[in-house]
């Protein structure tokens, strides 16, 4: 709200996206699985209403762009819809259920699979499978489409992150019972094995997905700004490798943070909710499978923002940590860190 009584200047953007409150927000807002019943005619008139009302930001210069609750209203709305649902490179929606906003409805099945207790070696192997897919699905739909991948180097990345999540959730799930522990400590230990899989795989997926960002580069850039209306103007200063490594570094670490909640506080809690007898009973096998699979919502709903929001997708980093070409530019210097 500004000095102009009932007014809200749109130039002023919504979520301080250099704050770590204000980039939460916004995951918050762009992940929310209500913008998945958007339809195709919504989503294709909400990027034209973004176009007119950012034409009309840009027009209003340092002066802004002044409009009522209403219309703010309805640009937050849009913005929301764009923001979650289409991809910015290439102006198209994403695949649906490849979008962030399905994260919780499609990783809530998955997680339930994986999560299932004494799975055999078939349904372990399964799900760690049906995990990879999905993500090497969800990383390729929201890749920088600027750096093209051959179907040749996208395989590589499926068979070696499949491959990983499956022998590790194999071998740890073999492992474990051999160990010389208490029966409790191998329980609690056989709940973390999805996590060490799935966590080290996804480690490994996005590695694989990006890896022509480390070896090429990404394209690193100054701020600066107009000095007629004051809007922020790139100076692209060309493409590093080292800011390409830091960029996939940074969202494999998400990955991590993102898997850490979901995939350890339900079964941690489950488990003590056994053993105080809350599933005891005729009804206790509903009861907990009900249980557990809202323990598994509410961590994939409330956690993943926090994850993905802890790096902020516009990097920042110092010449001195680049190569030697960027080191004759005064600093700070950016870069796109990606999904």
């Amino acid at each position: 709200m500004s000095d102009k009584a009932g007014l809200y200047d749109l130039s002023k953007p919504r979520f301080d996206l250099s704050s770590y409150g204000g980039r939460l927000a916004y995951f918050y807002s762009t992940t929310s699985p209500l913008t998945l019943l958007a339809s195709s005619a919504e989503l294709e008139k909400a990027q034209k209403d973004v176009t007119h009302f950012e034409s009309q930001i840009k027009e209003g210069g340092r002066n802004g762009y002044w409009v009522n609750l209403e219309q703010k209203a309805a640009y937050d709305h849009a913005k929301q819809l764009v923001n979650s649902s289409i991809h910015p490179d290439t102006g198209k929606p994403v695949p649906l259920p490849f979008r962030m906003s399905a994260f919780v409805p499609t990783n809530l099945i998955i997680c339930a699979g994986m999560l299932m207790p004494n799975p055999s070696l078939k349904s372990v192997i399964f799900w760690q499978w049906a995990n990879q897919t999905l993500n090497v699905a969800v990383n390729f739909s929201n890749a920088n489409k600027s750096i093209e991948m051959t179907p040749q180097e996208i395989g590589t990345a499926y068979v070696a992150a499949t491959f990983t999540s499956v022998f590790l959730a194999v071998s740890l799930s073999r492992l474990v019972p051999r160990l010389r522990v208490s029966p409790a400590a191998k329980d609690i230990l056989g709940k973390l094995v999805p996590f060490a899989s799935v966590a080290s795989a996804g480690v490994v997926n996005i590695s694989c997905i990006r890896w022509k960002e480390m070896r090429d580069g990404v394209e690193v850039y100054k701020l600066t700004h107009d000095p007629v209306d004051g809007h922020e103007e790139k100076q692209i200063l060309g493409k590093s490798p080292k800011a390409g490594q830091m960029a996939v570094m940074q969202s494999a670490a998400s990955r991590v943070f993102t898997n850490v909640p979901t995939l350890i506080l339900p079964p941690m809690i489950m488990t003590i909710l056994t053993k105080r007898g809350a599933f005891n009973g005729p009804r206790g096998n509903v009861a907990s499978n009900l249980t557990q699979l809202t323990l598994i919502g509410l961590s994939l709903g409330l956690f993943l923002p926090p994850a993905i929001a802890y790096f902020p997708q516009r990097a920042t980093t110092s010449p001195a940590k680049l190569e030697n070409r960027f080191k004759e530019h005064e600093g700070p210097l950016y870069f796109n860190k990606g999904l």
